[in-house]
Formats: structure tokens, C-alpha cells, sequence
């Protein structure tokens, strides 16, 4: 369906508003280590397609799918400096979620999107301390076909 895809190049652009100066926010993971803070959008599934009615025409699919937007921070000394920053950057995340939910008409057939769970991994590393975000966003809409 493209309507999570829509919805992902709609939530990145989002993000890009809400995140400030200096977190490097991409479409895919880069691999560029050298950032101390990224933000990027990590794999995209279509988990529930069901119909919504059966009817002479287009056929009303009610779609329910998951976006998962990813995160590091590296920051010199503290873990708890780490994950509090990758707290920090959750939040925008949220932020950008609502921002995306005020304007529904940005993406045809989409009704809601929103965070459904998030988790932190943080370790110290030789760089410093590393806190590693997973924040999966579900998203739910109806498409006509």
C-alpha cells in the first residue's frame, strides 16, 4: 500500500521541522558514525489489511501498518547524558507524529498516526557514551482499490 509510504515521507519531513540544528535526520540509515546525534526512518510494514465493505466499485481497505524511526546519540562521558538525549529526540518524534495528525489531508485515506512503543539500549563505548532509540510508529488509514 502506498499510503505507509506516503505517510513515512510525510512523518521524515516532519521530523526534519521538528528536530533542532545539529541532529542529522535522513530517509535511511547512512552509516555515518561521525554524527553524535541522527535520527533516521527504519523499516516500514504493512501489518493489517482488511476490507471495509463489500460494494459494487472501488472497495473501502482499512490499513494498519508500522514505520520504525531510529535514532543514536553519542555523547562524551555520561550514559545518563546519552539516553537522556535519545528521550529528548522520542519526544520530537512524538511531536512530529501530532504534527503529521493536525493535517490529515497531507495523505489521502489517513486517519491516525502515532507512537505505539519505543526502546533505549545505552552502553559506554571508546566514543564516548552510546544510546541507541527504536520508536515504532503505527499508522492507520483507508484506501479505496
Amino acid at each position: 500500500m502506498a499510503l505507509i509510504f506516503d505517510v513515512k515521507v510525510a512523518l521524515y519531513e516532519a521530523i526534519r521541522a521538528a528536530v533542532p540544528g545539529g541532529v542529522q535526520v535522513t530517509f535511511a540509515e547512512t552509516g555515518d558514525t561521525g554524527r553524535r546525534k541522527q535520527v533516521w526512518l527504519g523499516a516500514t510494514t504493512d501489518d493489517d489489511l482488511t476490507p471495509a465493505a463489500m460494494r459494487v466499485g472501488p472497495k473501502p481497505t482499512n490499513v494498519t501498518g508500522y514505520v520504525e524511526v531510529q535514532a543514536v546519540v553519542i555523547v562524551p562521558g555520561s550514559p545518563v547524558n546519552a539516553e537522556r538525549a535519545a528521550y529528548e529526540l522520542r519526544d520530537y518524534v512524538k511531536d512530529a507524529c501530532g504534527a503529521v495528525n493536525s493535517n490529515l489531508a497531507v495523505v489521502p485515506g489517513l486517519q491516525d498516526v502515532r507512537p505505539e512503543s519505543s526502546s533505549v539500549e545505552t552502553a559506554e563505548t571508546t566514543d564516548g557514551a552510546f544510546s541507541a532509540l527504536t520508536l515504532r510508529v503505527r499508522v492507520r488509514g483507508r484506501v479505496y482499490q
